[in-house]
């Protein structure tokens, strides 16, 4: 059975947590769970975890939500009411992957995270109709890892948890894992989408199930290193 993120513990600045909390409940309709500087959010069976840095740092993220194939279109018009989508040159706001049959929209949240939406076709369609709502996401799709060097981190993913490369480039923005349940490793200061603001390496704790060597923890901090443990 091929990887998926259980949960994804990212750093964010203290003075941020309860501004992220209330968007996350009040704005987008997420359980949100308030526990020791900690905001967890379930996202399908996954969770996102934002935990509070004990210094004055400001670290920003990307991740992506997983939106059923079937659902962009809805899952577009919930976000557009909710939060500000971000654009690229030209003003569009959707961003169409035609390489994985996939569609994505992008938003910030109040952290300064770079948040996506994204929907494969034929992953996690359910047949649902109506308006969106915060309960139909399936999952994490992604999380950004800041790394040095990607082409080592991918090598050793490989080696040490048999996760593949499946897309993009070893030398300069990896993905990592499976479609739909992947790790971005990226090296600092490459521009994420769609806003082009450099990666940064902050703290993140991923928790990877359903490989071959069960639950793998990845911790990715500010020395840019990829740590793994079973």
């Amino acid at each position: 059975m091929a990887p998926r993120i259980a949960q994804a513990e990212l750093a964010v600045a203290a003075a941020r947590l309860d501004a992220v909390a209330g968007f996350y409940e009040q704005a987008l309709g997420f359980a949100v769970e308030r526990r020791d500087g900690r905001v967890a959010i379930p996202v399908g069976a996954d969770v996102l975890q934002l935990a509070a840095t004990g210094d004055d740092t400001d670290p920003f993220h990307h991740f992506a939500l997983l939106v059923p194939g079937d659902r962009f279109d809805a899952a577009r018009a919930w976000l557009g009411e909710r939060a500000e989508t971000l654009a690229r040159d030209g003003g569009e706001t959707v961003f169409p992957f035609d390489f994985w049959d996939a569609q994505a929209v992008y938003f910030h949240d109040p952290a300064g995270n770079i948040v996506e939406l994204i929907a494969h076709a034929d992953t996690a369609e359910r047949g649902a109709t109506g308006d969106f709502s915060a309960a139909e996401l399936a999952g994490l799709s992604e999380v950004g890892i800041v790394v040095d060097d990607t082409a080592a981190a991918v090598a050793a993913l490989e080696r040490e948890l048999g996760l593949e490369l499946w897309s993009g480039s070893a030398e300069q923005l990896a993905f990592v894992g499976a479609k739909a349940h992947t790790l971005i490793l990226a090296p600092p200061g490459r521009g994420w989408l769609p806003t082009g603001r450099p990666a940064e390496a902050h703290a993140a704790t991923v928790t990877l199930t359903g490989g071959t060597k069960g639950a793998v923890v990845l911790a990715a901090s500010p020395e840019r290193r990829v740590l793994t443990t079973g």
